[in-house]
């Protein structure tokens, strides 16, 4: 099920909401597309884009009913580059714009920034994958870094000069980062160096630097 629903509003201002009804809790979306409301599937109960109660079916005479009162519930959510981020906890600040790098991403922030992962960047695909494992198997994996890469994958590692692998920690990111082998190995397809990031909890960018291209990967868990 999708927890939550993301949009833009007539306004073009990114909005995030909990994915419920606030009649009886019908799921209201689901997938992605283009809408200019959103309507219960099961009462019919309609709502803006702005997450504002437009309509409720059947309830003349219900006293003290008050529209205002049952608009979605706001989610604060904002941009890094090219990824939006939604955020669950009781902060009292109205949006995270400006704590993504200090609060989200903390020292690590400047890194990634230089890294070129919070410019502009074009979306070539998403593809989805569902993983039959125990998710902190799954990141365990991914932290373990250039250990496991000479035996599990060793055309990899023939790429990398693993000597210069290193791994950096910071309060909520893990970076590792490896210089690739020589040019004359004919692996140009790596570039320079990689640069593989860790965001807890659920969020990883994989960097490969580019001559003659680049290549981003993130993958969120859920």
């Amino acid at each position: 099920n999708v927890e939550f629903v993301i949009c833009r509003d007539a306004n073009g201002k990114l909005q995030a909401f909990h994915n419920v009804c606030r009649h009886h809790a019908s799921l209201l979306a689901c997938g992605s597309g283009q809408k200019t409301c959103f309507q219960c599937p099961y009462h019919g109960w309609t709502y803006g884009l702005d997450g504002t109660l437009l309509k409720a079916t059947r309830i003349s005479g219900i006293k003290n009913f008050n529209k205002n009162d049952f608009g979605l519930l706001p989610i604060k959510v904002a941009t890094w580059g090219p990824f939006v981020l939604a955020r669950f906890d009781d902060s009292s600040q109205d949006t995270v714009d400006d704590v993504v790098g200090d609060e989200w991403l903390g020292s690590a922030s400047d890194l990634l920034s230089r890294s070129g992962i919070d410019t502009s960047l074009p979306h070539i695909c998403r593809r989805e994958y569902i993983i039959e494992c125990n998710w902190k198997v799954f990141c365990d994996n991914y932290l373990d870094g250039g250990y496991h890469v000479p035996y599990a994958h060793g055309a990899l590692a023939s790429g990398l000069q693993l000597q210069s692998y290193e791994t950096l920690t910071y309060e909520k990111v893990s970076v590792q980062r490896c210089e690739s082998a020589p040019e004359e190995q004919d692996i140009d397809r790596l570039g320079t160096k990689a640069t593989y990031a860790f965001v807890y909890p659920n969020f990883m960018i994989n960097r490969c630097d580019g001559h003659p291209s680049e290549l981003v990967i993130s993958t969120c868990l859920r």
